[in-house]
């Protein structure tokens, strides 16, 4: 098994599952998509299941989304000027997106987020921007002050970093912590950890319906995920050992056949999850490693069989799998 190489923080990509999340930074646009899972809408029948939205705005929001691919255009009757708009297959999808957006917004710190409101649009921003900005993957293992993450994410300007970790801050998402000496240090909070859900199920949509317009799934997705949904999983007290999780993550260039392995190596005594650190090898005693779309269909489907899981203590990959399934998607 190959190991992970050094986690790059500026590497400047768009981060899989980006393109997705960002629709729902705007709630007109998950009411819209929601509109038509009862069927075809005419721009009138539409504007009037929206209601106070503006007709141009509400013009705009559907050529952006027809652009994305989530809704097609279609004809209505025996008139060629007769037309609506209709859920495609990716639009079908991101209204299952939509659904894990609001469920996030629910388990806010501060108590439900509404969805329709100004607080939803700032808190989805925030995510937005933590995750594309790999904020978030800095933050996942330790904490950092600003000025040393300014260090670490040198593609983004200091004022907007600033930006950035104030609209993370003020939204709940991360939190300062105490410590001697200059600057304040930023950790995640357990509201963040659960984003993992929404940000999943963002990605597989892309990886679905997106191809050629996501972003490929690298060692940062990947160790953002685990490094922040292993320590929210639920463990028997019976549970211990060392596990290593992996992804095969996408080839650099399109005809590289050789994959790499990027993950985490999780340390577990009685049931409590003493390290996650993201570094993985060879000589691990117990494993469990699939391909992006596996992880995406365990953690959503939990359809686990289609792991490859191994070692000496395979009941270990399998309680650490289930947990972060069940912390996750519980209600699925």
């Amino acid at each position: 098994m190959a190991t992970s190489t050094a986690t790059a923080f500026n590497d400047g990509e768009v981060r899989a599952g980006s393109r997705v999340l960002s629709v729902f930074e705007n709630p007109l646009n998950a009411r819209i998509l929601r509109a038509h899972a009862d069927g075809p809408q005419r721009l009138a029948e539409l504007q009037e299941k929206i209601a106070w939205s503006a007709q141009t705005t509400v013009r705009a929001a559907l050529s952006n989304l027809r652009g994305l691919g989530a809704l097609t255009k279609r004809t209505v009757g025996n008139s060629p000027h007769a037309v609506a708009t209709a859920l495609s297959p990716a639009g079908e999808e991101m209204l299952f997106v939509a659904d894990e957006v609001e469920a996030w917004l629910a388990l806010s710190p501060e108590g439900p987020i509404a969805p329709d409101g100004e607080e939803a649009k700032g808190a989805v921003k925030a995510l937005a921007g933590g995750w594309s900005s790999t904020l978030m993957r800095a933050l996942a293992n330790r904490p950092f002050t600003l000025t040393e993450l300014a260090s670490l994410i040198p593609e983004v300007s200091y004022p907007a970093l600033e930006r950035r970790v104030s609209w993370m801050r003020a939204s709940g998402q991360i939190e300062p912590v105490e410590k001697e000496g200059r600057g304040t240090p930023y950790v995640v909070t357990d509201w963040l950890r659960h984003s993992i859900a929404p940000l999943s199920a963002a990605g597989r949509c892309e990886r679905r319906h997106m191809d050629g317009k996501s972003g490929r799934i690298t060692n940062i997705e990947v160790e953002t995920s685990f490094l922040l949904a292993v320590p929210l999983a639920p463990l028997p007290p019976y549970a211990s050992g060392t596990c290593m999780l992996a992804v095969q993550t996408d080839p650099i260039e399109p005809d590289d056949e050789d994959p790499g392995l990027a993950g985490v190596t999780v340390d577990v005594r009685h049931g409590q999850v003493l390290s996650c650190e993201p570094e993985i090898s060879g000589e691990q005693s117990t494993w469990a490693v699939g391909t992006p779309e596996t992880w995406l269909d365990v953690l959503i489907e939990g359809r686990i069989e289609d792991l490859r899981i191994g070692g000496i203590n395979p009941q270990l990959a399998l309680d650490l799998v289930s947990g972060m399934r069940f912390a996750l998607f519980s209600d699925r």
